[in-house]
């Protein structure tokens, strides 16, 4: 199966661990930017990876349009202590004060339809089940995928609690499974 994770436009993050061998990836790692939803915010959150005031970046950072990859699949990004080896770190516009309603707003709710996409095919290239894991099972090693509040919680060292409170997971697991099941079904009807 192509995956577009191999094609994505490449804006390199500061902050980076190359890996010689094949990297272990158990984790999608979920965070909001910290910053206004605005037109071009993934290209914007990419260059701020480029030069930050502290280490920090993501694989890849969205947009309502864009994806943009910031650190290459198999190197580590420096985004959430405790995951950042074996994880695979996504960022999306907004803050982790958003409200219900701010994450169904028109902006949110087409930048978690790129996001959700970006996690199928993350969970389809590294046989992650499409699964929001409990802090219990994040801390018994199990695949899937987390927020960086959860990462916090489990291996301390951020204090984050990004994407935040209101962040709707279960539709954001719904629309994951769903283009999960458009790429596998699109990759099994493509002539051999």
């Amino acid at each position: 199966m192509a995956f577009e994770t191999d094609n994505w436009e490449y804006i390199p993050a500061k902050y980076q661990r190359k890996w010689n061998t094949p990297r272990t990836v158990n984790w999608i790692v979920i965070h909001d930017m910290e910053a206004p939803e605005s037109e071009g915010r993934a290209r914007a959150c990419a260059k701020y990876f480029q030069n930050p005031p502290r280490m920090g970046s993501s694989h890849v950072t969205v947009d309502d349009k864009e994806v943009i990859q910031c650190v290459r699949d198999n190197n580590e990004a420096a985004g959430a202590v405790g995951a950042n080896k074996r994880g695979i770190h996504i960022e999306i516009p907004g803050i982790a004060t958003q409200t219900e309603a701010d994450w169904g707003d028109v902006y949110s709710t087409a930048a978690i339809e790129v996001a959700s996409d970006v996690a199928a095919q993350y969970c389809l290239k590294f046989e992650i089940p499409v699964k929001h894991l409990s802090n219990e099972e994040l801390r018994a090693g199990e695949k899937g995928i987390v927020g960086h509040v959860q990462v916090s919680a489990v291996f301390p060292g951020t204090g984050h609690f990004d994407p935040g409170p209101s962040f709707p997971w279960e539709h954001f697991i719904e629309r994951v499974q769903a283009n999960y099941d458009r790429r596998t079904q699109s990759a099994n009807a493509a002539p051999a």
